[in-house]
């Protein structure tokens, strides 16, 4: 495809004697009807400015339900939403395209610019090869049956329907990737090994059929959710780490920068020292029977789990405790949420500057009413 010069474009299009002021590339204009597609309200407004006028140029288009596109040469972002449209057109200075539940539209076009693509249910059957993408998402598209080389890759997002799972059985070699999510549907995903990536900073799967992790050494956060992973890999670099429903997986690896830590219904046995951990949440995990000592921690939920006794925490602002067999509450003094829940080992809770608390309650029922 030939690229056109926009400067040419420009001049077609303007009215003359216009002087173009702002040209705002991500801001779309929005439109649920195909009259509406008019290029004077599509690529600019007049808008007075003491003793001139200014023209701002939308470079973008936003369509709800619409059922015919029209050729706009100046076009950088498009996105269809629930559209009756059957083709797309020819943009040559496209960088981002959004198709959401278009399922009429069952080709791509070659837009040689494009850096972002989002397909949300569509009948699609076929990527085409966009040397510049650097981010792309294909979420309930069972017809797409296969990814192309991306060179230029940072973001990939692949996400299943129900029980329709994309038939993308194998990812490809992305050396910029730094964002990768996978999301199955209960029988698991057909893509069943991961590949190296060395800048990966990010990692997300959910119901996957992938039975091992693989060495990220820029690893940042980590997220598992119904897999069938049996063992940790060490992240020196990893902060954010969730385990949900993964019941393979027993030990904790020690990762000495992490912060945030969140348990949900596992079958780990111990918590790790993590120096630096500031959030930590415990959910349906029955063989951790012991806190750890964690000095900057600020956040802690424990949630029908069968830990005993609190640590002290100096900096805990926020206590969440549910169905646990904790008898005794320590003293925070930086604590300004708590709840307790079905706490039936705890006998009572000490309270200091009860006078105070008393005045602010009592402002806060009068300001009620």
């Amino acid at each position: 495809m030939e690229i056109v010069d926009s400067k040419e474009l420009l001049y077609q299009i303007i009215p003359f004697r216009i002087i173009i002021h702002n040209i705002l590339p991500y801001l779309q204009y929005k439109c649920n009807k195909t009259n509406n597609l008019d290029i004077k309200t599509l690529f600019g407004y007049f808008k007075s400015d003491y003793s001139r006028k200014k023209w701002l140029i939308w470079r973008g288009l936003y369509c709800d339900k619409i059922s015919e596109l029209k050729e706009y040469p100046l076009l950088t972002s498009l996105t269809l939403w629930y559209c009756e449209i059957s083709e797309l057109k020819e943009y040559p200075l496209l960088t981002s395209l959004t198709l959401e539940s278009a399922y009429k539209i069952i080709e791509l076009k070659e837009y040689p610019l494009l850096n972002s693509l989002t397909i949300i249910g569509s009948k699609i059957s076929e990527l085409k090869e966009y040397p510049l993408l650097t981010s792309l998402t294909i979420y309930r598209c069972n017809n797409i049956i296969g990814l192309k080389e991306y060179p230029l890759l940072t973001s990939l997002t692949l996400k299943s329907y129900n029980n329709n799972n994309n038939k993308i059985n194998e990812l490809k070699e992305y050396p910029f990737l730094t964002f990768l999510k996978i999301e199955g549907t209960e029988e698991g995903t057909d893509i069943s090994e991961l590949k190296e990536y060395p800048f990966l900073t990010s990692l997300d799967l959910h119901s996957c059929s992938i039975s091992e992790l693989k060495e990220y050494p820029h690893l940042i956060s980590l997220t598992l959710e119904y897999c069938d992973i049996s063992e940790l890999k060490e992240y020196p670099l990893l902060t954010s780490l969730t385990i949900h429903s993964c019941e393979n997986i027993s030990e904790l690896k020690e990762y000495p920068l992490l912060t945030f830590l969140r348990l949900d219904n596992c079958y780990i046995n111990e918590l790790k020292e993590y120096p630096l951990l500031t959030s930590l949440n415990i959910n349906e995990c029955e063989n951790i029977s012991e806190l750890k000592e964690y000095p900057l921690l600020h956040f802690l939920a424990i949630l029908s789990c069968y830990i005993n006794e609190l640590k002290e925490y100096p900096l805990l602002t926020y206590l969440d405790i549910y169905n646990s067999g904790i008898n005794e509450l320590k003293e925070y003094p930086l604590l300004t949420f708590l709840i307790l829940r079905y706490c039936y080992n705890l006998d009572h809770v000490y309270i200091k500057n009860t006078t105070e608390i008393k005045k602010y309650i009592l402002k806060y029922v009068k300001g009620k009413h």
